[in-house]
């Protein structure tokens, strides 16, 4: 519980400023990085004086919570609370709003990667802290685990709860449009294709051409995967009205 707390701020910390480093946040808690990284990825038992220090680095001082969280670390939480379906639907919503989840599952796939937690972060050019908290979430849902070289696919495919809010689903879209918008400005035309098209149409014809959309993504993706993989690309395929719906 404390270490998905430390985890979760440092993430935090580093959406709000990029550069924001693991020794920065080390220092922040009072303890040397080289600690602080091996609390985390749970290559160094957490004492509870170790644990207090953290709490107080946190600036968490509120003694019920301190004793909550004090009580969740180390003698586990209650697993028939019935709280175990809503902390799937908490992490499956989180790996759909953020791009970053399925950018490191895309990333497990390449040839020779190996890949560490450091590897991952320069090769996605993602925040180190965004990377341990990507991470934790996806082994928590199964998708991933720990292997001797390196972060490896469990296989496990990516399905979530059925009441997750569509709000999730748009800040996934708008995070890849933006995505989309940092390639524009920053990648040579040869790596990327942006185009469109405008048309004018019959809309009793969009459900059968959402269904051709959707058949092209999984045409485009099959033909793209079958090759050796050795990059990490995203298709975002959008057909949407600029025309105002008529007043009647």
């Amino acid at each position: 519980m404390l270490i998905d707390q430390l985890k979760r701020t440092f993430a935090e910390r580093c959406r709000k400023n990029p550069t924001y480093s693991l020794r920065a946040f080390s220092r922040s808690v009072g303890m040397d990085s080289s600690t602080v990284s091996a609390i985390m990825n749970g290559k160094r038992p957490l004492t509870i004086k170790t644990a207090r220090r953290l709490l107080k680095g946190l600036d968490i001082v509120n003694p019920v919570e301190v004793q909550n969280i004090m009580a969740g670390t180390f003698l586990g939480e209650n697993e028939d609370d019935g709280s175990g379906y809503k902390q799937f639907s908490l992490e499956a919503a989180e790996a759909i709003s953020f791009w970053q989840h399925f950018a490191i599952l895309a990333s497990l796939e390449i040839k020779d990667f190996r890949a560490t937690e450091r590897g991952i972060a320069e090769r996605l050019n993602i925040p180190f802290g965004i990377v341990l908290e990507s991470l934790d979430r996806l082994e928590k849902l199964n998708l991933v685990m720990r292997a001797k070289t390196g972060w490896v696919l469990t296989g496990k495919n990516m399905a979530t709860p059925t009441d997750i809010p569509s709000a999730m689903l748009r800040e996934g879209h708008r995070q890849y449009i933006h995505k989309a918008l940092e390639s524009l400005e920053n990648d040579p035309v040869e790596g990327r294709d942006i185009t469109g098209t405008t048309m004018a149409i019959s809309k009793a014809r969009l459900p059968q051409a959402k269904k051709m959309i959707q058949d092209f993504r999984r045409k485009l993706s099959a033909y793209l995967e079958d090759g050796t993989r050795d990059a990490v690309y995203r298709v975002n395929v959008q057909l949407f009205p600029i025309s105002q719906e008529k007043k009647k």
